[in-house]
């Protein structure tokens, strides 16, 4: 919203800027409230644990600004030449392959640990079983392979929608609702890890979900006042009968002739 104000000068409803801040305050307490139960007791330990977590908010919050410019570029981009969000989806994951190879020795790596995993027969699956049946065996694949190709797959799927809802919606909506899948993610990772639930996490979690509500509350507004423009006539025209300006207005002039004949 930051952005948008500064930058692109757009100016947002009292109702709307108020849920954004509840939002934001509800995922900066449920996110502190979850990391706060492993406080260390060493002071080299703690400062070395505040000075990693300033250098990860820092980060966080470049991401954040970074990710927010882009959604208006985008939705600039949409606004002028098209709501293509299918070729946005491709560049935007295309040009980003290159950068991979700074890091291609440790892809090698992580491989390397990914094939020798415990290995999975692909028949064995539920789906994959009930589809083929027992008259074909396939080979054993490992078992960590498998589970990347589900987190792509499921990544695909996330991202896909990320870039269709920018085609639909503005980019403050879009960052409302990936703030709300941040937390059901942080939701999901401390009920499924068993980590201990604190009533700060609670408090920034019915923070989240109040202010998302009341955000999507918040009415379209007025609609915007159009400039006055000049009527024109035409020169070879006799009639004093101004052209009509909108559809409205023409609208009503041929409901009136219709009234007088």
């Amino acid at each position: 919203m930051a952005c948008g104000y500064f930058v692109a000068a757009k100016r947002y409803p009292a109702q709307q800027v108020v849920s954004v801040l509840m939002v934001s305050a509800g995922v900066v307490i449920a996110t502190l409230a979850s990391i706060s139960g492993d406080v260390p007791t060493h002071e080299s330990a703690l400062w070395y644990g505040v000075h990693e977590s300033v250098i990860g908010i820092a980060l966080l919050t470049l991401g954040v600004v970074l990710a927010a410019m882009l959604g208006l570029y985008q939705e600039a981009t949409y606004r002028t030449y098209g709501k293509h969000w299918k070729e946005g989806l491709f560049y935007n994951h295309a040009l980003a392959l290159p950068m991979f190879l700074l890091f291609r020795g440790d892809i090698a790596s992580q491989a390397r640990a990914l094939s020798m995993s415990r290995p999975v027969a692909l028949d064995a699956l539920p789906l994959v079983g009930a589809c083929l049946g027992s008259c074909v065996r396939l080979a054993a694949v490992p078992a960590l392979w498998l589970s990347l190709a589900g987190n792509v797959l499921s990544q695909l799927v996330c991202v896909s929608g990320v870039h269709r809802m920018t085609a639909m919606s503005t980019s403050l909506s879009l960052n409302v609702v990936l703030n709300l899948r941040k937390l059901v993610s942080l939701i999901l990772s401390v009920l499924l890890f068993k980590n201990s639930v604190t009533p700060g996490m609670l408090f920034g979690c019915a923070l989240v979900f109040l202010g998302t509500f009341a955000y999507s509350q918040v009415g379209s507004g007025p609609p915007p006042i159009e400039a006055k423009r000049t009527v024109h006539r035409h020169p070879s025209s006799r009639n004093t009968t101004p052209l009509c300006v909108t559809t409205s207005q023409c609208t009503q002039r041929r409901t009136r002739r219709r009234a007088s004949t």
